[in-house]
């Protein structure tokens, strides 16, 4: 809190936002809940254990629901345990898919109306043995951590000159419809390799072969932990760049994109740091941007900030745990507001 030369109070946040770049103002959008110190606008969250390690975190709403189905999650004051007597990825899996089912019928949680039947593995350690997978939808109510793949395609012209593509969402995608976006980008479905989605959806979305699609290169992650009214988005994204033939002229495959444009590199920051511009895109869009020299610290005033906000570990967080709230800190008296997704 802090108290301002004419006696009123404000928050820590809303003096950060005051005082931030509109870049690192977006960012902190695209990290809400990071920012928020792991507290949900709706008061307290409880970490999600499994086989005893903390892989996601369960806000209030979810912990309602939850508390219907004893014989798969223990609640306690600390936590919510998935039932030790569960003990394999197949009966993990097979319960957690009986109970989100359950809870689709009953229509109680918005995340679930974007239904995918498509899962995401969730780990204790990304890299080892997956512990269970989920339906993609609800990897938001348990705030588990989820991958993706992200293409930034580009051309240049004779002078040199970088064009970019975005595409338009298609009306009909179940979240952020009819918004702006990169080019290409996909969830990485349960038993799949970043690279394979990587070509699939080169493919699918903008009808890239693979002979062009495997020119991509693989520009390391971005990372973000935001909240939303469908839950908490802790997402690690693969990021590659694509230089496209200026000849070349992306479209749709699976019906999940309107239209592409081209546009150059001053257009594109404008559009990312546009409303109508999707918002967990948006640090791939700012990656990009950076690693090609066209934000520097010359021309970012909070450019240390910015980078922490593109590449939040991830993994800490989740295993240390929300944080329980204090008086000071509590929703109740210092309002967030969740970041709307249409």
């Amino acid at each position: 809190m802090i108290v301002t030369t004419n006696g009123t109070v404000e928050s820590d946040q809303d003096v950060n936002m005051t005082i931030s770049s509109p870049i690192v103002q977006l960012l902190r959008r695209c990290n809400s809940f990071f920012t928020q110190g792991l507290v949900s606008v709706q008061g307290e969250c409880r970490p999600l254990v499994v086989c005893g390690r903390r892989v996601g975190v369960v806000r209030p709403d979810v912990a309602c629901c939850l508390l219907d189905y004893p014989q798969v999650f223990t609640a306690t004051p600390d936590a919510f345990i998935l039932n030790p007597q569960l003990d394999s990825y197949a009966k993990r899996s097979a319960a957690m898919d009986l109970v989100l089912r359950d809870l689709r019928a009953k229509n109680v949680l918005r995340a679930l109306r974007g239904w995918r039947e498509e899962c995401f593995n969730v780990w204790a350690d990304e890299g080892a043995e997956p512990l269970l997978q989920m339906e993609r939808s609800a990897v938001t109510l348990f705030g588990v951590r989820a991958f993706g793949v992200h293409i930034t395609g580009y051309t240049r012209d004779e002078d040199g000159r970088m064009k970019i593509w975005v595409q338009k969402r298609s009306l009909d995608k179940p979240t952020y419809p009819g918004m702006m976006d990169n080019m290409v980008g996909g969830g990485i479905s349960a038993g799949l390799q970043p690279q394979q989605v990587m070509l699939k959806e080169a493919y699918e979305e903008a009808a890239i072969p693979e002979y062009l699609a495997k020119t991509a290169r693989p520009a390391g992650t971005v990372s973000f932990f935001t909240e939303s009214e469908r839950g908490l988005h802790a997402n690690t994204e693969f990021v590659y760049d694509l230089e496209l033939p200026t000849d070349f002229i992306p479209h749709n495959n699976d019906g999940e994109v309107d239209s592409f444009e081209a546009v150059t590199v001053e257009e594109y920051l404008e559009r990312a740091l546009s409303s109508k511009y999707k918002l967990t895109s948006v640090p791939v869009a700012i990656d990009f941007l950076v690693r090609h020299g066209f934000i520097t610290p010359d021309t970012e005033p909070q450019y240390p900030t910015m980078m922490d906000l593109l590449h939040l570990p991830l993994d800490h967080l989740i295993r240390a745990g929300p944080h329980q709230p204090s008086p000071s800190s509590s929703p109740t008296t210092t309002p967030v507001m969740l970041v709307s997704e249409v």
